[in-house]
């Protein structure tokens, strides 16, 4: 049953993305201008200073993140774990390109850090997504101390969370873009456990 309700997660995650992408398609929403206008007024010189350095180093710091969860797995004899762990972003990472070359979406003028590519969907979103929720699905239970692991969970929520707030505050992505990047991570995490537990 569990490894069923995992199945029907990653279905619902991509019938949700397959509605974002035709509402997309068809134009920018009002969503995405209403959020961007929002959060442009919460900008300070203090708050823009910590987004740009997030900006520039997050995705270095999410691979830093990630070489070392997957060293920690392998070197403690967990190496299913390991490759699970690198397979799932590899496989985020081939959806993002895919997905960008093939919808073309530009992203939001007058961006705080430069970005070149597509903007359809986050990839700092996807990457972010697939990480931390798979480092709370194999780490959360080894955390003995109730309140302990719920600070673990919670501190990776806020991680995937904060990485997408930043890439709206930066006018890097619209917010449906980050939406669609969650959807997407969150499909092939469900996903690809859902195939390792049919294994099993």
């Amino acid at each position: 049953m569990l490894r069923n309700k995992k199945l029907i997660l990653s279905l619902m995650a991509f019938i949700m993305f397959l509605f974002i992408l035709i509402i997309i398609v068809n134009g920018t929403p009002q969503v995405d201008y209403s959020v961007s206008s929002g959060i442009n007024k919460l900008r300070n010189p203090v708050m823009d200073g910590f987004f740009i350095f997030l900006g520039n180093y997050s995705r270095e710091i999410m691979i830093g993140f990630a070489l070392i969860a997957v060293l920690i797995l392998y070197m403690g004899k967990r190496k299913k774990e390991s490759w699970i762990l690198l397979f799932s972003l590899i496989l985020g990472y081939v959806f993002e390109q895919a997905i960008k070359f093939t919808v073309h979406r530009a992203r939001p003028g007058m961006q705080l850090v430069q970005e070149i590519d597509y903007g359809f969907p986050s990839g700092h979103a996807i990457f972010s997504i697939i990480l931390f929720s798979l480092l709370i699905y194999f780490f959360k239970d080894e955390i003995r101390n109730k309140r302990a692991r719920l600070v673990f969970i919670f501190a990776n929520i806020f991680l995937i969370l904060l990485i997408g707030f930043s890439r709206i505050y930066l006018n890097i992505h619209w917010f449906t873009d980050v939406i669609a990047g969650y959807l997407v991570g969150f499909a092939i995490v469900n996903f690809v456990l859902y195939l390792v537990e049919l294994r099993n």
